[in-house]
């Protein structure tokens, strides 16, 4: 009985183990997002980080609120140089044989339709605008790409990812408009469906959306529609409802500085529910062949780092 008891143990601390690596799947990982919380986290960090930050080569590719966003990257180095070290430059879909570090590179890439964006940024990825060229490399969608689908823009950027782990990609969510109509809400739709793929997967999301969504009193801008509600743009960050003033760019652009910053020192890891099954799993296999035989298992939490 107590060899059928000692094997019993084991099939079934093996069953627990093989559900959850067959049909749990990864478990939820740590990105890093920065949104209305935290988008001036880098303001109150030491010279080191802004040192460390300044260090980075980073590509931008855009239209016209990208423009709004550059500029304030631009007046944040203007204004204090030391603290905000990254110095901006124009440049097109193909990098310069050399790169330096410490450089924004951005390219005003037009509108030439959301799904078009999405293939020329994987174009520009594969010219070159990666490691070890540069650090990080993004692209953002405009509020005019409200119809676009969020599945292809989240593909496109796992494929990327896959195929350069060494680079840093950044998700963005789509910005807002002051409106209150339903174009407002596709765009919530899209930045709910990235943020929802945030929450399960291992990515660095500048929120941009939910950054403009929030006055400098921390009260949220919201509308009705349909009997659901939705963000909107803070119109004090807007002079046309939809680009960025200067107010509205600076705090973007921090948010970029910020997002950067807390990449390179990495979120403090947890464990994740699938990982804490599994110690179970062991430790009931561990328990159960103590009493019969002299085997150990020991089965180890891992510890996954974030690509800086």
């Amino acid at each position: 009985m107590a060899l059928l008891s000692n094997k019993l143990c084991v099939a079934l601390s093996c069953a627990v183990l093989a559900l959850v690596l067959f049909t749990g799947g990864p478990a939820r990982a740590s990105s890093i997002v920065v949104n209305h919380t935290n988008w001036d986290w880098y303001d109150s960090q030491s010279q080191a980080v802004s040192d460390a930050v300044g260090d980075q080569a980073i590509f931008f590719s855009h239209a016209s609120v990208g423009s709004n966003i550059v500029g304030g990257m631009q007046s944040l180095h203007s204004g204090n140089a030391s603290k905000y070290q990254l110095q901006t430059a124009s440049d097109n879909g193909t990098p310069p044989s050399t790169t330096n570090p410490g450089t924004f590179y951005e390219y005003s890439r037009g509108n030439p339709g959301w799904q078009q964006k999405i293939d020329l940024f994987d174009t520009y990825v594969d010219n070159g605008w990666r490691s070890p060229n540069v650090d990080f490399a993004m692209d953002k969608l405009c509020y005019i790409d409200q119809n676009a689908d969020v599945d292809y823009y989240l593909a496109a950027m796992a494929a990327l990812e896959a195929a350069y782990p060494d680079t840093n990609f950044v998700y963005w969510t789509m910005p807002l408009t002051t409106s209150t109509g339903s174009d407002n809400v596709l765009r919530n739709q899209y930045n709910d469906a990235v943020r929802a793929y945030a929450a399960l997967h291992d990515i660095l999301l500048l929120d941009i959306a939910d950054i403009e969504a929030w006055n400098p009193s921390g009260v949220e801008q919201t509308f009705l529609y349909s009997g659901s509600s939705y963000q909107r743009l803070y119109s004090g960050y807007t002079s046309d409802g939809g680009h960025l003033n200067s107010a509205g760019a600076l705090r973007v652009a921090t948010g970029i500085y910020s997002l950067v910053g807390l990449s390179l020192e990495g979120p403090e890891p947890v464990p994740e529910p699938a990982t804490m099954v599994l110690m179970g799993a062991g430790l009931s296999g561990l328990l159960c062949l103590r009493r019969g035989t002299r085997a150990r298992t020991r089965i180890r939490e891992t510890k996954q780092d974030t690509a800086a």
